[in-house]
């Protein structure tokens, strides 16, 4: 490749540094995102309930030769998130991508849902979001810095796939309407806000459901043939946060292999 393909290439694509914050970056989607981020330059912070997952993934991220970080960090408690902005910020510099993947997604019949199953997703899913996206915009505000925000939602959001994901369907379902609002308020100041909606995607939290013949439902209905890998997720993400994509904010983009329209 010649020296002006590989400039152009990284003037659209590259993310060299950009400092990028992944929620829930130590298993599955995240593990993914942070990898692909990384790939693409930019210096990561993984932060996640357990710390030492977190800086585990950190330090595999490392070797491909960026700066990185692991924190521990709950995405639903207010001091916890404020805390988890400032040492990011404090130890690789102010966050300029911000990546809202932490969730859960416990099964449960709305006829037997306990009160405290449906606050507790909404607390991770949508609450987490809201307060990670008020704390990372107000450092990219104060820094004076272009941004970028990216909500990892789900197809959850736009057609049910089956019973026992209601609560986490709409938790996303809420996450999507952020995602434009928060794209609008924040627009002046040059932060782009969008998400991203993944389908069926093989990870450490699936592979049980998986084992039991749902993976081979899902992949004979994919058009692509396939669920997704957690990288697949992230490229989308770091093409979202690149130069790219300077232009693109309020968008849902479905990533699912075409299972929706299947």
């Amino acid at each position: 490749m010649t020296g002006n393909r590989q400039e152009a290439l990284e003037r659209l694509f590259g993310l060299a540094g950009r400092v990028a914050l992944v929620t829930g970056g130590a298993s599955g989607i995240g593990r993914g995102v942070a990898r692909r981020l990384a790939e693409a330059g930019a210096d990561v912070a993984v932060a996640d309930l357990d710390p030492v997952r977190a800086e585990g993934v950190a330090a595999d991220l490392a070797a491909l030769g960026g700066r990185t970080c692991g924190l521990g960090a709950d995405v639903r408690d207010e001091a916890s998130v404020t805390a988890m902005v400032r040492e990011a910020t404090a130890t690789l510099g102010v966050p300029t991508i911000l990546v809202n993947n932490a969730g859960i997604y416990p099964t449960s019949p709305i006829a037997d849902m306990p009160v405290a199953d449906w606050d507790r997703v909404m607390a991770t899913n949508l609450r987490g979001p809201f307060l990670c996206t008020r704390e990372g915009a107000r450092a990219m505000r104060a820094a004076g810095r272009r941004g970028t925000i990216v909500n990892v939602s789900s197809i959850e959001s736009m057609h049910p796939s089956f019973v026992g994901m209601a609560h986490y369907g709409a938790s996303k379902g809420g996450l999507n309407m952020l995602t434009r609002s928060a794209a609008l308020e924040f627009a002046p100041d040059r932060i782009t806000v969008n998400a991203v909606c993944p389908g069926g995607v093989e990870t450490e939290g699936t592979q049980a459901a998986f084992g039991d013949g749902l993976k081979a439902q899902l992949e004979a209905r994919i058009p692509l043939g396939r669920v997704a890998t957690p990288e697949d997720i992230g490229g989308v993400v770091a093409f979202l946060a690149g130069p790219a994509a300077a232009y693109v904010t309020g968008a849902t983009l479905v990533v699912d292999g075409g299972y929706l329209i299947s």
